[in-house]
């Protein structure tokens, strides 16, 4: 039962006493009965709607990580309490990795547009050059220096190999020469040797098919180098690299939380330290200078008698014996479900609030539905 309904109950108590009284008690009602006057106070009350809300701000958030995967917060900027504005940062996540990712892209598309360098052009040639020059070298019939080279190495090899087996011949007949360094060097001496055998044997036969083919694959490698330095980037490569930039860029503007409003901090979620998820609220964030009443008990009986623009008056609990005038802004078209009963909210401003008044206070009002 509502305040409304035991007001009327006591009027109609009243009423029926003062008629009982003045006719006279029970004699009375031999009477003729006069004709009822109506109640003015009853039927004021009949007129009065009741309900509750919150002062909240008109314009306020939850402000949410947006990233797509788990991120360690590396700073906390603000506090409760603190002004901010549109953009200012609210909240910094490591960010290592993404940062990496937008100075490459940003290098490669400016290398993109600006194009090699003089340096990075002779380098290219350079190796082209020495290319051919390794095609002619393996075509060309071995010279009398390349033969001697190829025999001093191989005589050389020969010698050493030779040392080698004296020496290993020394110990060969302990059963523990394997152990010995003589074998180990006698192993490498064979190795070396037979390297050089097969280097003279080259030399004296000349090229074979197979190094002439692997020397002018080089060139080509070499050659198609050379044409994509010097080549200017196609529009394509450059809106890749683009693409690949911007991309980079989003996903390192994710990890730096900003305000999206001017407002006043009202509560940080996270310390410096912690792992937020995607979608979790960090920030809550409002506007103090515009405040309304949101309620949440206004009955489905009462709702259809309420119109936008009537006007309301309005008490809070922290500033008792003062009344503010509000005006109805918003109707909600569909009732929210409430342990109790359906319920519709409607918002209530003001032109002005005493600065007493604070977000989450509570607010009671009366609105004269016929005025």
């Amino acid at each position: 039962m509502n305040l409304r309904n035991i007001i009327i109950g006591i009027v109609i108590v009243v009423g029926l006493g003062i008629a009982y009284l003045t006719l006279g008690g029970g004699s009375a009602m031999l009477a003729p009965k006069p004709t009822p006057t109506p109640n003015l106070a009853l039927l004021e009350l009949e007129n009065i709607v009741n309900a509750s809300g919150t002062l909240v701000p008109v314009k306020r958030a939850n402000v949410a990580f947006q990233g797509l995967a788990p991120a360690r917060v590396s700073q906390v900027l603000v506090k409760p309490g603190d002004v901010v504005k549109p953009g200012d940062v609210l909240i910094k996540l490591h960010a290592a990795e993404e940062e990496a990712a937008v100075s490459a892209a940003r290098a490669s598309l400016a290398q993109l547009k600006a194009g090699a360098t003089k340096e990075e052009i002779a380098f290219a040639q350079a190796n082209l050059d020495a290319a051919k020059a390794q095609l002619a070298k393996v075509r060309a019939s071995a010279t009398p220096e390349d033969l001697a080279m190829a025999q001093a190495t191989l005589e050389r090899a020969a010698a050493m190999l030779r040392d080698a087996q004296a020496q290993y011949d020394r110990i060969k007949d302990d059963p523990q020469r394997g152990m010995y360094p003589q074998s180990q060097a006698l192993h490498l001496a064979t190795q070396d040797y037979r390297v050089a055998e097969a280097r003279y044997r080259q030399v004296l036969k000349g090229a074979t098919p197979e190094d002439i083919r692997i020397a002018d694959a080089n060139i080509a490698i070499a050659q198609a180098n050379l044409d994509r330095v010097k080549a200017t980037a196609r529009p394509e490569e450059i809106a890749a690299m683009q693409a690949k930039l911007d991309q980079a860029t989003s996903a390192l503007a994710l990890l730096t939380i900003t305000a999206p409003f001017s407002g006043t901090v009202a509560a940080v979620n996270v310390k410096d330290g912690e792992t937020v998820m995607p979608g979790a609220p960090v920030i809550t964030l409002g506007d103090l200078s515009h405040l309304r009443l949101e309620t949440d008990d206004l009955g489905e009986t009462n709702i259809a008698r309420i119109k936008l623009g009537q006007i309301v008056s309005v008490t809070f609990d922290a500033l008792p014996g003062k009344s503010f005038k509000g005006k109805v802004t918003y109707i909600a078209p569909m009732a929210s479900a409430k342990q109790g009963g359906t319920n519709y909210t409607i918002y209530v401003e003001f032109e002005s609030l005493d600065p007493a008044l604070r977000w989450g206070m509570t607010g009671h009002i009366e609105i004269n539905t016929k005025q």
